[in-house]
């Protein structure tokens, strides 16, 4: 199933890995990432192929979006609130999916989730999937790259209090997809900048 990629017909994030992730958050130590370098990062991007950075007050932040990609409807519940754009050919993508929780959240903890749902094996898959990489950055974002037999996925998280942010791009692994389109996808979600309130850093 993929937690972050469906490009063909949007994404479901399942409820349970939110939960599960709630339950073991209490007490956690949360790391925030500073909106202010986030913004001056923001500006540095090669901004070719992308339409000018723009807000999304539905899954509050502020991000380039690549021309002609086709947003997906957004998918709204009771824990996350999801934006996901695709490309032209169906065959990548970039999404947001925004959290607003009553304790806060660690970055650690999503990034924890959401690799291990990524990597283990789907029923009747023959192989598990495999975690490529796991980093942060200089901004203080915690990223893990992951794929599937499904999809390939690059993504981080941000969190700010009880507000949290997972951001990831990806592609279909059997289909063809563009060096291009790769690009743009993870340009987008490197633009992305929540948008908080005055005490942001």
């Amino acid at each position: 199933m993929g937690v972050f990629m469906r490009v063909d017909r949007g994404v479901r994030l399942p409820a349970g890995l939110l939960l599960l992730g709630l339950v073991f958050l209490t007490g956690c130590q949360t790391q925030v990432v500073s909106t202010r370098l986030l913004t001056r990062h923001q500006r540095t991007i090669d901004h070719d192929g992308m339409l000018p950075v723009q807000p999304d007050e539905a899954i509050h932040v502020t991000w380039a979006i690549p021309e002609k990609w086709q947003a997906l409807p957004t998918s709204k519940t009771f824990l996350y609130t999801h934006q996901q754009y695709r490309a032209p050919s169906c065959n990548a993508g970039v999404g947001v999916a925004y959290m607003h929780t009553p304790i806060p959240l660690s970055a650690d903890m999503l990034i924890w989730i959401a690799k291990n749902e990524y990597t283990k094996r789907e029923a009747g898959a023959k192989q598990a999937g495999r975690l490529i990489d796991e980093w942060t950055d200089n901004l203080g974002r915690h990223w893990f790259e992951a794929e599937n037999p499904r999809y390939h996925v690059k993504g981080y998280a941000i969190t700010h209090g009880t507000d949290a942010w997972i951001v990831y791009s990806g592609y279909r692994m059997k289909s063809k997809v563009t060096p291009q389109e790769i690009q743009r996808a993870q340009t987008a979600a490197d633009s992305v900048v929540p948008m908080t309130g005055p005490d942001a850093r």
